[in-house]
C-alpha cells in the first residue's frame, strides 16, 4: 500500500509540472502575439523559459508553434482590440481554473467533515442501543428477583430472631451473664449509652442499681427504664432509698458523681486507702473530690441538668 501511494504521488506531481509548463508556453505565446513579435521555437522558448527540446518533444506544443509560425502574418494582422479581448478571455479562464481548484479543495474538506460527523452519529446510535439492552436486562433481572421473593417463605412477624446482631454482640462483650439475664427479665435492651456505663462500673454496683429499679417499678411506671438504670448505676443508687424526682441518694458523693458524669466533666473515680476519693476529669487528669467539687458544686450541677 505504501509503494502505491508513493507512485500516485509521483504521477500527480509530474502531471502538475507538465500542466504548469503548458501554461507557461501559452503565456509566452500570448506575450509574443501582444508584442507582435515573430513566433517560432526560439522566441517561444525564451518567452516561456522552457527548452526547445521540450517544446519539440510535446506534440501539441510543437503543432501549435508550427501553426502560429506559418500564420504569423495573419496573427500580426489581428486588430489590437481583438488581441486584447483574447488576453482577457485567457485571464478569465485562468481565474476560473483557480476557482475550480479552490472549490474542489473545499469539497474535499467538507467531505472529510461529513464522514467524521457520520462516524460520531453511528457511535452515539450504538451507545443508545446498548443502553436500551442494559435497561431491558435490568428490568428482566428485577422481575426474576420479585418472583423469587414472592415464592420465598416470609418470616413470621410474631417471632423474633434469637441471634443478636453484630453490633448487639459487640455491646454485650464484657458484661456478665447475670447482668444480661436481669436486663432481659426487665425488657431493657443495651444501647450505646447504657452498655459503656455497665462495663465501666463494678458488677455489684450494677446489680444493686437493678434492684433499685425493680423497687421503683413496684411503686410507679417508669417511661424509660434503661435511662433510669443508667443514672442509677452512675450514682450508685441503692434500694430502700428515696429516689423520687425531688430527692437524690443520701450519699453526697453518689449524688454529685452521677450529675458530674452526666454533665460530662468526669469519666472515672477511685477511692484511696486513706479513704479519700479522687475523680478523673474528662481531660484524663485526677483531682481530689473536695477540690473538684468546690469548682463544680452540687447545686450548680442540679441547676444545669433536668432529670
Amino acid at each position: 500500500m505504501t509503494v502505491e501511494r508513493n507512485i500516485d504521488g509521483l504521477r500527480g506531481n509530474a502531471q502538475r509540472k507538465r500542466q504548469e509548463a503548458f501554461e507557461k508556453v501559452e503565456q509566452g505565446i500570448q506575450k509574443l502575439i501582444k508584442e507582435q513579435r515573430v513566433i517560432n521555437f526560439n522566441t517561444v522558448a525564451k518567452a516561456s523559459g522552457l527548452s526547445k527540446a521540450w517544446l519539440y518533444k510535446e506534440p501539441e506544443i510543437k503543432a501549435r508553434i508550427e501553426h502560429l509560425r506559418e500564420n504569423n502574418s495573419k496573427i500580426k494582422g489581428i486588430p489590437p482590440k481583438q488581441r486584447s479581448s483574447d488576453a482577457s478571455k485567457d485571464a478569465i479562464i485562468k481565474t476560473l481554473k483557480e476557482r475550480i481548484k479552490r472549490v474542489e479543495a473545499e469539497n474535499r474538506g467538507l467531505r472529510d467533515q461529513h464522514e467524521a460527523i457520520y462516524g460520531r452519529i453511528l457511535q452515539a446510535s450504538e451507545i443508545e442501543q446498548r443502553l436500551e439492552r442494559l435497561e431491558a436486562e435490568n428490568a428482566r433481572l428485577k422481575k426474576e428477583l420479585d418472583e423469587c421473593l414472592s415464592r420465598s417463605p416470609k418470616p413470621s412477624a410474631s417471632k423474633k430472631s434469637n441471634v443478636p446482631s453484630l453490633s448487639n454482640k459487640k455491646m454485650q462483650d464484657g458484661i456478665s451473664n447475670t447482668i444480661k439475664d436481669e436486663l432481659d427479665a426487665l425488657g431493657i435492651e443495651l444501647n450505646t449509652t447504657l452498655a459503656p456505663t455497665i462495663k465501666n462500673a463494678e458488677e455489684e454496683v450494677v446489680l444493686t442499681a437493678i434492684e433499685a429499679l425493680k423497687e421503683q417499678l413496684q411503686h410507679k411506671a417508669i417511661p424509660k427504664p434503661g435511662g433510669w438504670l443508667n443514672k442509677a448505676i452512675e450514682g450508685a443508687w441503692r434500694p430502700n432509698q428515696p429516689l423520687g424526682e425531688d430527692n437524690q441518694p443520701a450519699d453526697l458523693f453518689s449524688q454529685w458523681y452521677g450529675l458530674a458524669r452526666e454533665f460530662g466533666i468526669v469519666i472515672g473515680n477511685r477511692k484511696e486507702d486513706d479513704g479519700s476519693i479522687w475523680v478523673q476529669e474528662n481531660t484524663g487528669h485526677w483531682f481530689s473530690f473536695e477540690e473538684f467539687s468546690s469548682k463544680w458544686t452540687l447545686q450548680y450541677l442540679r441547676s444545669k441538668i433536668v432529670r
